[in-house]
């Protein structure tokens, strides 16, 4: 028994459609109704947004949708939407159980779910629902795994949407970062007294040599000139200094650099992904389907009810 778990769609806002290896994969026969005959089942996990040809697509792909509200969806005009292509007037919940096989399958949204994508928060509701695999999304990131015998599971997003949220770093990482930074800071102190005090010895040393190279009397008025000089001369060479440290940019001061734009662009962008359900009695495999580079790949990973 096939179900297809997708989600995140965001068209045409974030996305202008479902890549076009997607399409010929979950559509084999787009001229008949169901378009694949082997999917039974499709979940979708809602942000659909606008588009009544997505809604359609799932819709026709098999015999029978479920959907869950999405954080940035309209309700009022997918009910619409949905009421049109059944003919029957549908509600669209926050959350839903369904029965796969003798496995009981909860799915949401995920916007609901604070933190948002916490383990123990998805355990909780896991507990409350009562279901052996929960499915949620909202993060665009595929996830996939087993705690405490029960199975998680996030599809991403089909068109690789982007989001809003900050990224996600592992703890290592912060850990390294933050001692990283830590040392970083130590040492710019250290620096930055050191620096201080020998401008300052520096400046001792240059005006007992000028001292002694000029005596009062006659000297005494050439001698203040030739140290204002001296000191305008050292506040151009510091001004200098300190713009040299600014990083240039690519189009003058009110153009943002392109290493931070694409920095921002690999941190914000997400890759294209579904879900497929093979539930067989107690046991559940996933597929993952992932579009990278023009290529689609699978993963697979197997869940037994224990």
């Amino acid at each position: 028994m096939l179900t297809l778990v997708i989600g995140d769609i965001f068209i045409p806002d974030r996305a202008l459609s479902i890549p076009t290896k997607f399409k010929k994969l979950l559509c084999p026969n787009p001229k008949s109704v169901p378009h694949n005959s082997k999917i039974s089942e499709v979940i979708c996990l809602g942000n659909i947004i606008n588009s009544f040809d997505t809604l359609k697509f799932l819709y026709n792909l098999s015999p029978t949708l479920h959907i869950v509200r999405g954080e940035f969806d309209n309700t009022s005009i997918i009910q619409q939407q949905l009421t049109t292509l059944s003919n029957n007037e549908t509600q669209i919940p926050f959350f839903k159980v369904i029965r796969l096989e003798n496995l009981n399958v909860g799915f949401t949204s995920g916007h609901q779910i604070i933190p948002k994508s916490d383990p123990l928060a998805l355990l909780t509701l896991a507990r409350e629902l009562d279901v052996d695999v929960l499915i949620w999304g909202g993060t665009h990131k595929v996830e996939a795994y087993i705690l405490d015998g029960k199975f998680f599971i996030n599809p991403g997003s089909v068109t690789g949407a982007f989001n809003f949220d900050w990224p996600d770093f592992e703890e290592q990482t912060r850990e390294e970062s933050n001692a990283v930074s830590g040392d970083e800071i130590g040492g710019s102190e250290e620096k930055g007294d050191s620096k201080e005090s020998e401008e300052s010895e520096k400046t001792k040393e240059d005006n007992a040599s000028e001292a002694k190279k000029s005596p009062k009397g006659e000297d005494g008025p050439s001698t203040k000139e030739e140290n204002d000089n001296h000191q305008e001369e050292k506040q151009s060479e510091k001004t200098e200094e300190k713009k040299s440290d600014i990083p240039e940019t690519t189009g003058g001061q009110n153009s943002v650099d392109v290493a931070y734009l694409n920095e921002a662009k690999e941190l914000t962008s997400n890759i294209p992904s579904f879900c497929l359900l093979d539930t067989y009695d107690t046991t559940c495999t996933l597929y993952i389907y992932s579009h990278f580079n023009g290529e689609v790949k699978v993963d697979k990973v197997t869940y037994q009810k224990e």
